[in-house]
């Protein structure tokens, strides 16, 4: 519960606020209790709260209104990033190449040519960021060709194994 005592025109207001929800209060207000619920919220731009009462009969100041959209400066777009390259595919589904998932420098290969490989196999590892990343194998595979070394930094999409058909 929260207590808050206001003046206003030279009374004192003590008021108790108690959040039953997000949006729903009980408040008590010289001994008598409401059960106050937020019907709208917004923030205003630039609003300032001032403890300071302004007498009938004097001009308030106009509220915010937004500018125009007409009158606005035109919204610059930035150009779309290009989409990673796609991977090489043979016409029955079958990938024919392994790429890179982000830049980093290769650590270690375990596999060569020839080799063949399952399904989620270790293939290699790569350093991004302080972390070791497996790249394991999308798919049950000969090893065509390796195209990377340990110690080589690699850029996002870049081949690192080539595969065909066991």
């Amino acid at each position: 519960m929260r207590r808050y005592t206001l003046k206003i025109a030279d009374k004192e207001f003590v008021i108790d606020v108690q959040e039953l929800a997000s949006d729903e209060f009980r408040v008590q207000v010289d001994g008598e209790e409401y059960v106050v619920r937020l019907s709208a919220d917004e923030d205003l731009a630039g609003a300032t709260i001032t403890p300071e009462i302004i007498p009938a009969g004097v001009a308030a100041p106009a509220p915010y209104r937004h500018p125009a959209p007409d009158t606005l400066p035109p919204v610059s777009t930035a150009p779309k990033p290009a989409l990673p390259p796609r991977p090489h595919l043979a016409q029955n589904g079958f990938r024919l190449e392994l790429t890179a998932p982000m830049p980093g420098t290769i650590l270690s290969i375990n596999v060569k040519p020839g080799d063949k490989v399952e399904y989620s196999q270790l293939l290699v590892v790569l350093e991004a960021m302080k972390m070791k990343n497996s790249i394991k194998s999308p798919q049950a595979a000969v090893v065509k060709e390796v195209l990377v070394q340990p110690g080589q930094t690699v850029g996002f999409g870049d081949v690192l194994v080539r595969f065909e058909k066991a």
